[in-house]
């Protein structure tokens, strides 16, 4: 992206990094949408374009509730 950023036509950018020319302004937008400015620092650090991790959905399971399910369903497969 610091490719894109620096002049360099978009679709040469997304080729050296494995993209397509959509994720390359897609990731452009994100970062310049949380604060990125190409004035202040030529590269685009990784916290300007990678998300935080999500939370999952909360298990209504437990661990020995999961392991009957999955001990009732190995013995479905066996008959």
């Amino acid at each position: 992206m610091t490719l894109a950023e620096a002049g360099i036509e978009k679709k040469i950018a997304a080729a050296s990094a494995g993209m397509t020319v959509s994720s390359v302004y897609r990731v452009i937008k994100k970062a310049k949408d949380r604060e990125y400015n190409k004035n202040e620092s030529s590269i685009m650090k990784m916290k300007y374009v990678v998300d935080e991790p999500r939370s999952d959905r909360p298990r209504k399971a437990n661990a020995e509730k999961e392991a009957e399910i999955l001990d009732a369903d190995a013995n479905l497969s066996r008959e």
